[in-house]
């Protein structure tokens, strides 16, 4: 569906409910398993609530329906096709870390970034299908908010040559690349899902993507955090003021 590199089509059967915030993912705190080892109790425990979640996400759309449904150029549709994209190159870099990566708190955070992304991806998806819009993605990004530009060029993408420098990278250098990646990659987000937050049409579209603001500003911060408590710098993205504020 898309050309972001390390993106693979969204998987329309991951759902949450839409328009929560962030709880905290299953397995939090416990430590982590080895993910050559097959897959983790958190990874099971995860699919086990995608599947329980899915009738009652359906339902609840359905139920708040009102109005009309957004249109093919809306803030709505177009938002929701390129934040599924850029979500999965942040499924890709976090995946890299889980498999190569050593530091347990970085593992942490790389499993919240999994969990959390999957299933807004699946939210997402979840409501383009009820809008009748599958199909409906643009072949260029970002119109929805500014001049359109290849979806590869998406603010906070990594470029080919960075997604393998990650893939490559062992010890302490996935570490500082895994997070200095990362840090951009959600100013990124954030710069759009601020936007969809004040400019949506649906109030659904508005909270989910105030959710994400709010998380992804966490996940920053966290990880500026980890970065200074093992003597590194921390980042600041070159979307520094990631966006304006969410309007009250």
């Amino acid at each position: 569906m898309s050309d972001v590199t390390g993106v693979t089509t969204p998987d329309a059967t991951q759902v949450h409910d839409p328009g929560a915030g962030r709880a905290d993912p299953p397995g939090a705190g416990r430590g982590h398993d080895d993910p050559r080892r097959g897959p983790a109790a958190w990874q099971i425990v995860v699919l086990a609530l995608v599947v329980v979640f899915v009738a009652g996400v359906v339902g609840w759309g359905i139920g708040n329906r009102g109005g009309s449904d957004p249109g093919k150029d809306s803030v709505d549709v177009g938002f929701f096709y390129d934040m599924s994209a850029h979500h999965q190159q942040a499924l890709t870099m976090a995946l890299d870390y889980i498999r190569n990566g050593n530091d347990p708190r970085l593992l942490q955070m790389a499993r919240e970034i999994v969990t959390y992304q999957s299933s807004e991806i699946g939210a997402m998806n979840t409501y383009l299908t009820q809008w009748g819009r599958l199909g409906d993605e643009p072949a260029l990004a970002m119109g929805w908010m500014q001049p359109p530009v290849p979806r590869s060029q998406m603010p906070g993408l990594a470029t080919n040559a960075q997604m393998a420098q990650l893939a490559a990278a062992r010890g302490s250098e996935l570490d500082d690349l895994f997070t200095r990646l990362m840090i951009d990659h959600h100013a990124g987000g954030i710069h759009m899902a601020a936007y969809a937050a004040n400019h949506a049409e649906k109030k659904s579209t508005r909270n989910l993507a105030a959710a994400m603001d709010d998380g992804q500003r966490g996940e920053i911060s966290e990880m500026n955090t980890w970065r200074t408590q093992h003597g590194l710098k921390a980042v600041v993205p070159p979307l520094a003021k990631f966006a304006d504020p969410i309007a009250g």
